[in-house]
């Protein structure tokens, strides 16, 4: 499900620059709008059990008792945490690309297409592994991974006074980035299916659809927080008050780099509680 979720996104950036560029935000947003609610409807005829429903059913008591787990707040906690900075390399990667490093609008475009075809990948990889190991272990790899292409690749990219000597540097760091960057955060989410798994051992009558949609839930707060909080850290500008360096951090994108990389490894919070409460022991 995720990985079509990212194929999606490996044609859209391309059709909505066209559409931006023909009809501006405007007609676009709206007709981007018509379309997701003609596609939502289409699909729901589509949308059915896999098996049967019972002929004879009784309507059973909510079972709200994994709330009262530690476990699956810290693991929610992560989740949130992970989503603050997750979706500001889409957003940001096409304007940092021609402003910040002066290459072309395609090839911001490119850039996040790449991004999504990685996360494909990411997707079915991850969500593989949380079908043999702990979760709080995949989560650790996504995160460090996530944390590891932001700080090397993005934030070492170059600026305009040295890509104009070295553009293949600036467009092979960046395309790195979106490779790497793509595969372990865009499968962030498939750790969700460890994370069932893990509430349902320990609360075996638990509503996983329940559980589900509060973890879908804490991806979107941080979605719609990391828009203002966004605009607040492109603001602050550069690390260190200049922007006159040689490498991302040193541009007005300085401190969304490093908040992105910081909250991509606070993703691994859940395995960091694990192991603190292990050595506590």
């Amino acid at each position: 499900m995720w990985a079509a979720k990212s194929v999606c996104g490996v044609v859209l950036p391309f059709i909505a620059s066209v559409c931006l560029d023909r009809f501006g935000a405007r007609t676009t947003l709206q007709a981007w709008t018509v379309t997701t609610l003609l596609s939502t409807v289409a699909a729901l005829p589509f949308v059915k059990p896999r098996i049967p429903p019972a002929q004879n059913t009784s309507v059973q008591r909510l079972d709200l008792t994994f709330l009262k787990l530690v476990s699956f707040w810290m693991l929610q906690l992560a989740n949130v945490i992970q989503s603050f900075g997750y979706f500001l390399p889409t957003t940001y990667l096409p304007s940092y690309s021609t402003t910040a490093v002066g290459l072309s609008n395609t090839t911001g475009t490119l850039l996040v297409a790449l991004f999504n075809a990685t996360s494909v990948v990411g997707g079915i990889v991850l969500g593989t592994l949380c079908d043999r190991f702990a979760v709080t272990n995949i989560m650790l790899v996504s995160s460090v991974g996530s944390a590891l292409s932001v700080f090397l690749f993005w934030g070492l990219s170059t600026s305009p006074s040295s890509s104009a000597e070295y553009p293949q540097a600036a467009i092979a760091l960046l395309t790195l980035f979106s490779i790497t960057y793509g595969f372990f955060a865009g499968g962030f989410s498939s750790t969700w299916s460890g994370v069932l798994t893990q509430i349902k051992q320990e609360v075996p009558s638990m509503e996983t659809g329940l559980v589900f949609g509060l973890l879908a839930g804490g991806r979107g707060i941080g979605n719609v927080i990391s828009g203002p909080l966004s605009t607040a850290l492109i603001k602050q500008g550069s690390i260190g008050g200049s922007e006159n360096g040689e490498f991302g951090y040193s541009t007005q994108y300085g401190a969304l780099i490093m908040f992105t990389g910081v909250t991509a490894f606070l993703g691994a919070w859940s395995w960091m509680w694990r192991y603190l409460t292990f050595c506590w022991k």
